[in-house]
């Protein structure tokens, strides 16, 4: 058995997704191949082909290893078991093409990829949501990592007709272009992933929970802090933090800005998804406060000194580094990299790497 699990861009809705709001992530051609066979035994043979890494995990399960790539397939064979799902002795070889640290979700590539093989090894019978699920919950439960939904949701979900728009409190999605003629969708990869990212990511989680809850006192139909409206955070506004009530805003407006990006796709307003696109940067920057000088600095250099040709830029990702997402025209895009590769290379010393995005299809049996 051969299976293909892909990374993910996010056109936009970045940490909503824990918060039960919307995202609009898209599975694309870059991902993970794994190889498997069926063994004797009682026991998991695995390779980690980019790492040169092999690990045999035992059957059944029965906590972390101590290694990371092995844990992230370690956590989904726990989820299986917690299942009554038999784990067959398999040997797993993988290798794949997503460039780590850049955002694009080699992770949930991972889990996906090895959620989907197990589903079929052991005729479990799971969708392709449940799936998705079953991946949070290893990340929640096995990993301490209080991921959302959306990573691995797009990875087993996702289509080469485009993106789609997820309602990460139902898992209701539906399908959207990102086509606007005339424009290319371009990551450019800053290669700095900052230490604190780790850390980080869970006190905006704890945050967040904070804002929700001030919130449900006064409204206490709320599940979800992307449920409540502007004007209700308002009315909490004075009794939170500085900080929380700034983590509170961005996660409101980026879940209408959400909406309001299906809005342009679908009247192909490529100005107003580029408009929509800074906004959800200056959110990340200043409320969310998960940018960084490197990457503020690309996305700066390209809707400053090059508006007339990059229409939008922001950060993508978790933050704290990897990739911007850019919206320019088509016919730009050679001289868009060269004035902005030569500015971060003076500044920086570094030199980004560009990735055209090409949309493709989710998890797949080759």
């Amino acid at each position: 058995m051969v299976v293909h699990s892909p990374g993910r861009i996010n056109i936009i809705g970045e940490h909503t997704d824990y918060n039960g709001g919307y995202v609009m992530p898209a599975s694309i051609d870059k991902g993970i191949r794994f190889e498997v066979e069926q063994i004797p035994g009682n026991w998991l043979q695995l390779a980690a082909n980019d790492l040169d890494e092999t690990f045999v995990l035992k059957l059944p399960v029965t906590g972390k290893t101590g290694t990371l790539w092995v844990d992230y397939l370690a956590g989904i064979v726990d989820q299986f078991q917690r299942a009554g799902h038999e784990i067959p002795g398999l040997e797993i070889s993988f290798g794949g093409d997503i460039p780590r640290g850049s955002g694009m979700s080699s992770s949930a590539a991972l889990e996906g990829g090895m959620a989907f093989l197990l589903n079929e090894a052991t005729g479990a019978g799971f969708t392709r949501p449940e799936l998705a699920q079953l991946c949070q919950r290893s990340s929640n439960e096995f990993l301490d990592i209080p991921s959302g939904i959306m990573d691995q949701f797009a990875s087993l979900n996702g289509s080469a007709e485009g993106p789609i728009l997820l309602n990460c409190a139902t898992l209701d999605f539906s399908q959207v272009s990102a086509d606007l003629p005339g424009y290319s969708w371009v990551l450019i990869n800053s290669m700095v992933t900052h230490e604190l990212s780790g850390g980080e990511y869970h006190v905006r989680v704890r945050e967040c929970k904070e804002a929700l809850a001030a919130l449900q006192i006064k409204y206490p139909t709320l599940s979800y802090l992307s449920e409540a409206t502007p004007a209700q955070l308002q009315t909490v506004l004075a009794e939170l933090p500085a900080n929380v009530a700034k983590r509170a805003n961005y996660v409101i407006a980026e879940n209408q800005r959400i909406h309001a990006m299906a809005e342009a796709l679908k009247e192909g307003n490529a100005t107003r998804a580029g408009e929509i696109l800074n906004a959800t940067h200056v959110g990340l920057r200043d409320e969310y406060e998960v940018s960084c000088a490197e990457v503020d600095f690309l996305q700066e250099k390209a809707t400053e000194e090059l508006s007339d040709l990059v229409l939008g830029s922001r950060i993508m990702g978790g933050g704290f580094g990897g990739c911007t997402l850019n919206l320019i025209k088509s016919e730009s895009v050679e001289m868009v990299v060269d004035h902005l590769t030569a500015a971060y290379q003076q500044e920086y010393g570094l030199t980004p790497e560009v990735y055209p995005v090409a949309i493709g299809a989710g998890t797949h049996l080759v």
